[in-house]
């Protein structure tokens, strides 16, 4: 199973997917690679999918899904960062969206169980990852995670 830094960029209450050209949603994020922090390795893959340099992520949890091991970071953005495809990314898409939208996009398994479970749809507790509550307060909480 691989590692995967995922990432939940958050704005008001919408997050971000990517997706690229005719593929399934996806939340941004890439691999981790060998000894490299997995808050290293969100805040290095959202940069490369968006041009975004965030500063601060908070861990909320891991999520095992199909073919990756996913260590899910919060990261919060300015309302006037815009964002866009960054050119030469592997992502050619970008949308906002809102929980009650997420029924009509067409996102993998692992997405959607990763946003279940941040809106506080399953059985173990998530820091409320979509709302702009707590998560804020704890936004270096997983800096010394490693990936492997």
């Amino acid at each position: 199973m691989r590692e995967r830094a995922t990432v939940l960029l958050v704005r008001r209450q919408s997050v971000l997917l990517v997706r690229e050209r005719g593929g399934p949603w996806l939340l941004p994020g890439g691999a981790v690679a060998y000894d490299e922090l997995t808050i290293v390795a969100a805040i290095r893959a959202l940069h490369e999918d968006t041009g975004v340099e965030a500063s601060a992520a908070a861990f909320l949890f891991q999520q095992a899904s199909a073919h990756h091991l996913h260590h899910v970071f919060r990261i919060a953005i300015p309302d006037e960062v815009h964002l866009r495809p960054k050119a030469g990314a592997r992502f050619h898409e970008l949308l906002w969206i809102d929980a009650p939208q997420l029924a009509q996009v067409s996102a993998t398994p692992g997405t959607r169980a990763i946003l279940t479970r941040a809106m506080g749809g399953s059985r173990e507790p998530a820091r409320h990852a979509w709302k702009n509550g707590d998560a804020d307060a704890a936004m270096t909480a997983g800096a010394g995670r490693r990936g492997r």
